[in-house]
């Protein structure tokens, strides 16, 4: 997948929350990540149909359109993107949250604030990122 051995991956982050978009740049491009954001689900569904990711990194709760509703478009539509993780990253800690993020079709689930550790974890879980540490 993607990152190669220079542990280097295609992300997309979905992130309406200004300031919590720039957080999770500054901790993915330290370890040296390519990066694309958008500010919201719709914005998601247009770019990951034309531009390959290596792991998409989705808010849930957004305005316009959710991450949920864009992670079910994303699979649906097939083709580019499909079959990328998609990690729920979201506020949303409570009982059965993840479970409705994994019926969505998203892959997995971080929540914030985020953790450095975790999010490198997840990265390396889901590409050829290799070592979280």
């Amino acid at each position: 997948v993607g990152g190669g051995r220079s542990g280097r991956v295609r992300i997309l982050i979905v992130e309406d929350h200004w300031a919590n978009r720039k957080l999770l740049e500054a901790m993915l491009l330290q370890r040296g990540h390519e990066l694309d954001c958008v500010e919201n689900g719709q914005e998601a569904v247009g770019i990951t149909a034309t531009k390959e990711f290596d792991l998409v990194l989705m808010d849930c709760n957004m305005p316009v359109m959710d991450g949920w509703q864009a992670t079910e478009r994303i699979r649906q539509r097939g083709g580019l993107n499909a079959r990328t993780p998609i990690i729920a990253v979201t506020a949303n800690a409570m009982k059965g949250d993840k479970e409705k993020c994994i019926a969505a079709g998203m892959d997995d689930y971080i929540s914030k604030p985020v953790e450095r550790r975790r999010l490198y974890e997840i990265i390396a879980k889901w590409t050829s990122a290799g070592d979280p540490a």
